[in-house]
Parts: structure tokens; C-alpha cells; sequence
């Protein structure tokens, strides 16, 4: 009786094998269902939002707001504005590529629509091209200063180091890069970007490298301190050098240098910080 059992099992087993084998075959190869296309409505949540980010990134490229409309048109959704809005703040807030974020958001300026957290994205300060451009030398980047105590806020004007000169209009020198002994911070690279009035410029991209790597970061967040403001925090015993992207630019060197030795009265464990001011010519 036993041994009739187990032959009665791997006969099911078998069966069943075969049978699945063959119903594969059917439908795989024989009959297989037949494919149909699908529209950019009927794609899931995740892939609409690639679609839309592509979209957003061929604008960016070409400017072509009756074309983009047009592949807008496919998703189906009349809120589309609004659905670009909230995606551009979504990737702001997670900290996504900029050039996602700044074409979405440019996007969405485009459509009519923007928000407080856009607005750094949507415009980025150029220089203006010298009609005759003249070499001219340039002055030697400002040597380190140092400050007793001491939380400066920047002239509209700043007094200190180099001052763009007529002969390169637009581009942006470095007006102020200084140490600051301020017991209230410890290691923040402070950042200002004005204008050649001494006006903050929000939405200027800035590199800061450093013998190990680099970081990238926009004005324009903190527009409670200053519309052109920005910071970072740096690490104890790097060297930095800071310089504007996407923009003529003069960098700051030998950022963060003997930062121990200039602020000796800090108590222990704080950092002194760093401040830049990058100013623009006429």
C-alpha cells in the first residue's frame, strides 16, 4: 500500500509538470497575448514623473514652449501646472539634481506657475560679454585677514580686496574673503553674491573643492539673511577654494588656512568661520 502511494504522488507530480510545461509553451509561443501600445496617460505614477522631468529637461534645451505643450497634452492632466509646481518642490526638498530641479522649475515658470522655493531655480545672474575685451592684469586674490570677535555684515560696497575692474564687465571678483572669530558658529563658510550695485543675486550656483572632493550649493535659500546668501559647513583642517558656476568668475583660494592660528581666543572645540563676498563688475 505504501509503495502505491508514492507512485500515486509522483504521477500527480508528473502531471502536473507536464501539464504546466505545456500551457507555458501556449502561451508563450504558440498564442501569445498580442502587445499593445500605450499612451503617456496610462503610464504608472513613477514613470509619469520621468516623463514629465524629460520633458522638462528637453525645454530647458530647446525653449520650445509650443512643443512642450504639446508632449505636456499626452499625460491628460489638466492640472499640469500645478503637478510640475509640487514635483519641483518635492525634488528641491529631497535634495535632487539641480538640473532636474532648475528645469522643472523654469518649466513651471513657464506654464504660469512658481513658488518661494522655485524662484533661486528660475533665474541665474550672466555676465555681460565686453563688446571689445581688453586683457587687463588682475590684481592678486586678498590675503587672509584677521577679525577679533566679530559677525561683519557686507557693504553694499565692499571696501576690501579685489574690485572688478571696467575693463571686464559683469564678471565677478572676489570683493571680501576673510576669517571670522564669531563664537556663535563654527566652521560656516558664509557666501554673499551681489551685484555690481551690491544687490543679492539668489540662484547662483557655487563649487567649493577641496583636496578630498567637492560640493555644490545655491544662493538664495535663506533670503531672511540676504537674497544673494549662502553656507557651508567646513571640516576641520581642509583648505578650500570657492568660485561661482555658470559665471565669470575669480575663486577664492586657500579658504579655511591656519584657521587656528587667527582666532586663538575661541573656546575650545568652536571653529573660526569664513566669509566671501563675490561681487559683480559694471
Amino acid at each position: 500500500m505504501r509503495h502505491e502511494g508514492v507512485f500515486w504522488w509522483g504521477g500527480l507530480l508528473a502531471g502536473f509538470a507536464v501539464g504546466l510545461a505545456l500551457s507555458l509553451l501556449y502561451t508563450w509561443v504558440i498564442d501569445p497575448p498580442p502587445l499593445t501600445d500605450t499612451t503617456p496617460a496610462a503610464l504608472n505614477p513613477h514613470d509619469k514623473e520621468l516623463y514629465t522631468v524629460l520633458i522638462a529637461a528637453a525645454y530647458a534645451a530647446d525653449e520650445d514652449l509650443d512643443r512642450t505643450t504639446k508632449r505636456l497634452a499626452q499625460l491628460e492632466n489638466p492640472e499640469i501646472g500645478g503637478t510640475i509646481v509640487a514635483l519641483a518642490e518635492q525634488y528641491i526638498n529631497e535634495g535632487r539634481d539641480a538640473r532636474d530641479i532648475r528645469a522643472l522649475a523654469r518649466l513651471a515658470d513657464a506654464l504660469g506657475g512658481t513658488s518661494a522655493a522655485m524662484r533661486p531655480f528660475i533665474a541665474t545672474p550672466t555676465s555681460t560679454p565686453s563688446p571689445t575685451p581688453t586683457p587687463t592684469p588682475r590684481p592678486p586674490t586678498p590675503t587672509r585677514t584677521r577679525v577679533v570677535r566679530a559677525t561683519p555684515t557686507p557693504a553694499s560696497t565692499p571696501t576690501r580686496g579685489r574690485t572688478p575692474t571696467p575693463e571686464s564687465p559683469g564678471a565677478f571678483g572676489v570683493a571680501q574673503s576673510t576669517a571670522l572669530c564669531d563664537p556663535s558658529t563654527s566652521g560656516l563658510l558664509r557666501v554673499y553674491v551681489r551685484d555690481d550695485v551690491g544687490k543679492g543675486l539668489p540662484g547662483v550656483q557655487i563649487l567649493v573643492n577641496w583636496p578630498g572632493g567637492e560640493d555644490r550649493f545655491f544662493t538664495g535659500f535663506k533670503p531672511e539673511t540676504d537674497p544673494g546668501y549662502a553656507d557651508f559647513e567646513m571640516e576641520t583642517g581642509e583648505i578650500y577654494q570657492v568660485e561661482l558656476v555658470e559665471v565669470e568668475s575669480d575663486p577664492a583660494q586657500d579658504v579655511g588656512a591656519e584657521l587656528a592660528d587667527l582666532c586663538p581666543d575661541l573656546a575650545p572645540g568652536v571653529q573660526p568661520s569664513w566669509q566671501i563676498v563675490f561681487q559683480s563688475g559694471k
